[in-house]
């Protein structure tokens, strides 16, 4: 079966990962192969024999022999052919003026080059120094760092001079080819770096789109691009936020349908109620309704938060809103209050007023007194929340903002509740991008702290 392109036709955006990275492979083992050919066509390796890149010592008596015969003009002509190879010949009316004592590991070739021209003054200086240890008297590519020099002084007054190092014209080819071997290898890394990015920039836009999605589920799906894995990742993505999406609003949708069909039945128990003759119990029906409909009122509250985007946001002076909310509460003689200075945040009123609500409930409800105070630095603004209670466990603080979770063994078991108040303060407080840090205060209170970060508050 045919994918969404026609049969038989070529997907060069669709090629797996696998296809792309072989490809970049190929190409460059292609290239590595044509770098090796042109550096095999180097001419002038040398005979089996030689030394540290010079001619064996027989084959330079006969080079001598020939350029004595040939006589001072002929043997610069000789001495110019000869040049052309893996070491440099020259002719000279005068000796070198800076021979190098000769190392260790020359004794024995240079005892062979003077047996060879035993009729000739022969002089073997340079070396390969500190090298000579592991390099012996063989041909190895350091020999173009420390050289070998040989200098015979030739009957017809002329001085030979033989240095174990690749004349002009091989220097200058190897170079040609050694920056042709360095440009073809720029050129594969910059294939091979152009090739990854054109592979990763997908991942990394998938990464993008997944860590939106912890912000926002409404945010926009992942693009489908890149190698056909990446695509189906992308792809798998995207279903599984619809489905996200999709259960989140089915979820609200039949919290919301319960919540309006209880409301009807609770309307009628209410009315039924009227009609009970003791007045002691009645008044325990009309508590239990009131607590049947706060009850669904939470629940409502807690489904429909949507945490990633509270609207409308506007600055607000939370000193301001909470010196306001502390007089409104008929607790509020038993309110400590500190907030003087302004401290402006951009958040939602109504999520901020029921955030003190739930928090100043949750406090009363096993406590006698309470502290709120507003702080604030160069980077954040702290809402704080203590109470003189009994306080929570510290392996019992990581529980709490936790939907129906209640802490009963530290805290007050008749309390009554179901568990949401600190859940809604913790939806609503993630709605606005502000941290909720719960711990416990210096006199064993239970101490909970707003946290608004500026750079999402200014």
């Amino acid at each position: 079966m045919c994918s969404s392109l026609p049969c038989g036709r070529f997907d060069p955006v669709g090629t797996t990962l696998s296809f792309r990275i072989g490809m970049v492979m190929l190409v460059g083992f292609i290239l590595m192969q044509l770098l090796l050919l042109l550096v095999w066509q180097t001419p002038g390796r040398g005979a089996a024999d030689a030394n540290y890149g010079l001619p064996a010592p027989a084959t330079l008596a006969r080079m001598v022999d020939a350029m004595e015969r040939a006589g001072p003009a002929g043997a610069a002509e000789l001495a110019d052919s000869y040049d052309g190879s893996i070491f440099t010949v020259t002719i000279g009316r005068t000796p070198p003026n800076d021979f190098r004592e000769v190392p260790t590991a020359l004794s024995e070739l240079a005892s062979r080059y003077r047996r060879a021209l035993a009729d000739h003054n022969v002089v073997v200086d340079g070396g390969p120094g500190v090298f000579g240890a592991w390099m012996g008297d063989r041909a190895r590519p350091m020999r173009f760092l420390v050289p070998i020099r040989l200098t015979i002084w030739m009957r017809h007054g002329r001085v030979l001079i033989l240095t174990g190092r690749p004349s002009r014209a091989l220097s200058a080819y190897l170079a040609r080819r050694s920056l042709l071997g360095a440009v073809s290898g720029a050129l594969l890394l910059l294939m091979l770096w152009i090739a990854l990015r054109q592979t990763t920039r997908p991942l990394r836009r998938l990464t993008r789109a997944t860590q939106a999605l912890g912000d926002d589920l409404r945010a926009p799906d992942a693009t489908v691009e890149g190698s056909r894995e990446t695509r189906a990742l992308a792809q798998a993505f995207n279903d599984m936020k619809a489905r996200i999406v999709s259960l989140m609003d089915e979820r609200t949708f039949i919290l919301a349908g319960i919540a309006h069909d209880m409301r009807t039945y609770l309307t009628r128990l209410r009315l039924r109620a009227e009609f009970i003759a003791d007045d002691g119990q009645r008044a325990r029906a009309e508590r239990d309704l009131d607590q049947m409909s706060a009850l669904l009122d939470d629940n409502l509250l807690f489904a429909g938060i949507d945490r990633h985007n509270v609207t409308p946001m506007q600055r607000i002076d939370l000193s301001a809103l909470t010196r306001a909310l502390v007089e409104a509460r008929f607790e509020a003689d038993r309110i400590a209050v500190s907030a003087n200075e302004p401290a402006l945040i951009e958040a939602d009123a109504a999520g901020l007023e029921r955030i003190f609500g739930n928090l100043v409930d949750n406090g009363f409800r096993h406590a006698d007194l309470m502290r709120i105070a507003v702080r604030h630095d160069a980077h954040t603004i702290v809402w704080q929340f203590e109470d003189n209670g009994p306080g929570v466990a510290p392996a019992d603080l990581t529980q709490l903002g936790l939907a129906y979770h209640r802490l009963d063994p530290s805290r007050n078991p008749k309390a009554g509740g179901a568990g949401l108040g600190l859940a809604i303060v913790q939806a609503l407080a993630d709605a606005m991008r502000a941290q909720v840090e719960f711990g416990n205060s210096n006199d064993g209170g239970l101490r909970i702290n707003i946290v608004f970060r500026m750079n999402a508050t200014t």
